[in-house]
């Protein structure tokens, strides 16, 4: 690996080059936008800034889109996504101000305007002959202020239609995202070929604390019944959360620490069944108030039974979830601050391969989880609010083999803290750090490490005219460091290892008109390799594998680029995105053609050892689609990505085909009915060890209904998968040869909110 660059010395320079290029850009972009700041404010007449939120009256949603006007001023602002709007230099003295909303009653208010000007709260009350849409708090985009790249949010209604029983597979259908999985009930998203630790997945912004992200039989522990909204994060933004996102940030957000008082008793009911693997799954909680305070308590339990295909029973794919969650906050016009407690466990199978355990591997998972946050709104021009979050997660995981014996075992503590300042109107500043304790047991010999990692980071944001400018920078330093060291074993030495490095990132996006907007990303990411990479050593029957680590591996470097192009209308829309990233020293696990013994029924393992490759990673996304009669929408979804691995030209392994989807809806509100074919080409371009793939065509019918009913919200959604019982293999599935995907499904989802 490290003989690479001598044997190409001038690619070597050149990449240098580039790369110090890079560095240079992205620095200069990222910290050049906060000297644009500041606006000039008239000397003669003192002025003060007003802000505050609007929400429904009933639901108490916060609402976007209410155009808030100053009576007698020629000033008026439109609430962002999260209800919230700002008036930077409002005359002080009594001012009159006016919310208007299609479908909600008009509402003044008037506000003495002075240094005291409290932060204010509206709430409009929706008119009765207006059908409303249900929206919940906590479902719009964190980061609203800052203009999207190619970001994605679902809010709770769209999440639930979606609903898979996993957070991969209610995404899988999104443009660029893709599921690694070993079954229905272990999948984590793949966004643009890249998973694992290039693609974080949060919870409320914090890290999960699971160890998902290391190996293809760790199930995400977070049950997707649970959430109120999903954001997809690219480009600057996602830097604040950490400094590998080249695939991106899924933050999954819940209300177990509520952030608005609710003035009842708000209460909600789910339940979801499938009949492809028998799965039940029950969701209820409930949010009250007491006097500042708010209390949330929520229960989910899911059960599923083996996953039938259209060519028989995969054995050993059961599933069965049970979490708890309950959290108090107290809410003030300044802020709030509260804490959060959950438990999740869960039993599951890995299904069984003559490559590893010959009837599988039980799997039981459990996670508990500690969250506390403090937001305090300081509503000044320089400094806004600063939030405080800390987490610690203590995980414990244990895969046993069908005699019941133990094969190994992981347990992990993680502590995180953070701290975010929102300065300068646009801006983010902010420093974050952890401390994780792994350790292994079993027959797996991986030496107990403690990692050590800090970081601070800058996101600014300026709007010219037409033109909206982005720059996020980010340092990062991490240290994995053994309880013993000096041990040497197959991975190497055993020793402490120390990484820092530099990320950044700058996006450019211009409105040529109001529904016309090109845009360009340029990332440059940072990745140290963590414990498992640096020392594994051992079996891992789950996955059909003897790992060995790697002690002297470098860390990954990545440079992203991306070129996209949106384009609105009432009755159109196309999103196109054109993207390359080249990863330095691409961590992945090698098979290195050798075998070992690793007991269980096939004894002998292949041999995977981690090892750096450059890579380089060229793709495409298009999604077009607009209503072709009186309610009646097409819409195209297409994604296509092309690993190489550059030091010798071979294909990428485990990178999915050319694939997409095309759907027919028809919305007669409130009902809504889809007709949906799910498409993916062949995937011929392979790894030395990976397996060719055939394309498919597969369809799926369904629809949902919302519906009022003595004063209660109801959702109905109805589905049925893969319509035709197609036998169909994903490329991405680490058990394609044993069995292909589930054949014909018929789910349903009802959700009641009072």
């Amino acid at each position: 690996m490290l003989g690479t660059y001598g044997c190409l010395p001038r690619s070597y320079r050149i990449g240098v080059l580039l790369k110090c290029t890079y560095l240079c850009v992205l620095v200069f972009g990222a910290v050049s936008l906060s000297y644009c700041y500041g606006e000039v404010q008239s000397a003669q007449t003192p002025t003060r800034s007003v802000e505050g939120e609007v929400a429904e009256e009933r639901s108490h949603a916060r609402l976007g889109g209410v155009t808030v006007h100053i009576k007698g001023l020629e000033e008026s602002v439109r609430t962002d996504a999260n209800g919230r709007f700002k008036f930077d230099a409002v005359p002080e003295g009594q001012q009159t101000l006016q919310f208007l909303k299609v479908g909600y009653q008009r509402f003044e208010q008037v506000v003495d305007v002075s240094a005291s000007t409290p932060y204010l709260k509206v709430e409009l009350e929706a008119l009765p002959f207006q059908l409303k849409t249900i929206s919940v708090y906590g479902s719009n985009r964190s980061l609203s202020q800052f203009e999207e790249t190619t970001d994605l949010a679902l809010d709770e209604q769209e999440l639930q239609r979606r609903l898979g029983m996993t957070l991969a597979n209610t995404l899988a259908n999104e443009t660029g995202i893709s599921q690694r999985t070993m079954g229905r009930a272990i999948a984590r998203p793949v966004i643009r070929g890249l998973g694992g630790d290039r693609l974080l997945i949060l919870e409320n912004g914090g890290r999960t604390g699971d160890k998902s992200a290391s190996s293809a039989d760790h199930a995400v522990s977070i049950d997707p019944t649970t959430a109120e909204g999903v954001e997809i994060t690219r480009g600057p933004a996602s830097l604040i959360y950490g400094s590998s996102t080249l695939g991106g940030v899924i933050n999954v957000k819940n209300n177990n620490i509520p952030q608005v008082l609710p003035r009842r008793l708000d209460m909600h009911l789910t339940f979801q069944g499938e009949s492809v693997n028998s799965g039940l799954t029950g969701t209820t909680g409930f949010t009250f108030p007491i006097g500042d305070f708010a209390g949330n308590i929520e229960w989910n339990r899911r059960l599923a039974s083996d996953i039938q295909t259209p060519v028989g029973v995969l054995k050993n794919t059961s599933l069965s979830n049970v979490s708890f969650s309950g959290g108090t906050s107290l809410i003030k016009p300044w802020g709030y601050i509260g804490a959060s407690g959950s438990r999740y466990r869960s039993d599951y199978g890995v299904p069984g391969s003559p490559e590893g355990h010959i009837t599988g591997v039980n799997i039981a998972l459990d996670k508990q989880r500690y969250e506390g946050q403090m937001e305090y709104r300081f509503n000044t021009t320089l400094l806004e609010k600063v939030k405080l979050q800390t987490v610690y997660t203590r995980y414990q995981h244990q895969e046993l083999e069908s005699n019941g014996l133990l094969g190994v075992e992981f347990g992990l503590l993680t502590y995180n803290a953070s701290a975010m300042a929102h300065v300068l109107d646009n801006a983010i500043a902010g420093v974050w750090a952890e401390y994780r304790d792994h350790a292994t047991g079993g027959f797996y010999w991986t030496p107990h490490t403690r990692e050590f990692a800090l970081a601070g980071f800058y996101l600014n944001q300026r709007n010219f005219d037409k033109l909206t400018l982005q720059g996020a920078i980010r340092y990062d330093i991490r240290r994995s460091e053994p309880f013993r060291s000096g041990t040497v074993i197959r991975a190497g030495t055993v020793q402490r290892r120390d990484f820092n490095g530099f990320s950044g990132a700058t996006s450019g996006i211009y409105h040529w008109t109001d529904r016309l907007s090109t845009g360009a990303t340029l990332m440059k990411t940072f990745r140290a390799p963590g414990i498992e990479e640096l020392f594994s050593d051992g079996p891992h029957l789950a996955v059909y594998s003897y790992e060995v680590g790697n002690a002297e591996l470098e860390p990954e470097n990545g440079y992203g680029t991306e070129l996209f192009v949106k384009y609105a209308e009432d009755t159109f829309r196309l999103n196109l995105t054109l993207f390359r990233n080249q990863i330095q020293n691409y961590l992945i696990p090698t098979n290195s053609g050798e075998k070992e013994w690793g007991s269980g029924a096939a004894g002998w393992l292949w041999i995977y050892q981690y090892m750096g490759h450059d890579v380089v990673m060229d793709g495409a996304e298009i999604q077009i689609g607009g209503e072709v009669f009186s309610r009646v929408h097409l819409q195209l979804n297409m994604s296509y990505v092309n690993g190489t691995i550059q030091t010798d030209g071979r294909p990428l392994e485990r990178i999915p085909p050319l694939n997409g989807k095309f759907v027919i809806s028809y919305t007669p509100t409130p009902l809504q009915l889809h007709i949906t074919t799910r498409f993916s080409g062949s995937q011929t371009r392979l790894g030395e060890f990976e397996e060719p793939t055939d394309g498919y065509l597969v369809y799926d019918i369904g629809g949902y209904l919302n519906f009022s009913w003595w004063q209660l919200e109801n959702m109905v959604v109805f589905e049925i998968e893969n319509l035709l019982d197609t036998a169909y293999r994903e490329h991405l599935s680490r058990i394609k040869a044993v069995m292909p995907e589930p054949g014909r499904n018929v789910k349903f989802l009802y959700k009641l909110n009072f």
